[in-house]
């Protein structure tokens, strides 16, 4: 670990820790729609296009391991995905939105949609996450 004058981490609110994000296929179906409405009406839970092209599904959900100082308990012993997490690619570091594409509930695909009727959507993000 780096010094702490360093420590890319110091200060964070443990912000890779309170969230798990599945990759999802690209939407194409009907069905694919339907599919991703329903998730949405699950509770903690987004759907996004990230600025690299990949979509996912993101779960807000804290790791049990986090502790109160917003660090890791089990720093020694954690998986090898956290690891490997370079904190300088970490959102709190990066520029602009991770998100260019953005769904926060069903009724945010169906508008999406509708815009698509008339022609390529290059960035959709409800007016609640610009603020």
């Amino acid at each position: 670990m780096a010094k702490t004058d360093e420590d890319p981490c110091k200060g964070c609110p443990g912000l890779c820790c309170r969230y798990v994000a599945v990759e999802l296929e690209e939407p194409e179906k009907e069905e694919d729609w339907d599919e991703m409405k329903w998730i949405l009406h699950h509770e903690n839970i987004t759907i996004y296009k990230d600025n690299d092209g990949d979509w996912l599904v993101e779960f807000e959900t804290k790791c049990k391991n986090l502790g109160e100082d917003n660090r890791c308990m089990i720093y020694d012993k954690r998986p090898d995905l956290c690891k490997k997490h370079d904190p300088e690619s970490c959102v709190r570091h990066g520029d602009g939105e991770v998100a260019v594409i953005l769904f926060e509930t069903p009724d945010d695909i169906d508008e999406y949609r509708e815009m698509l009727k008339k022609g390529p959507v290059t960035e959709f993000l409800p007016k609640r996450k610009k603020e």
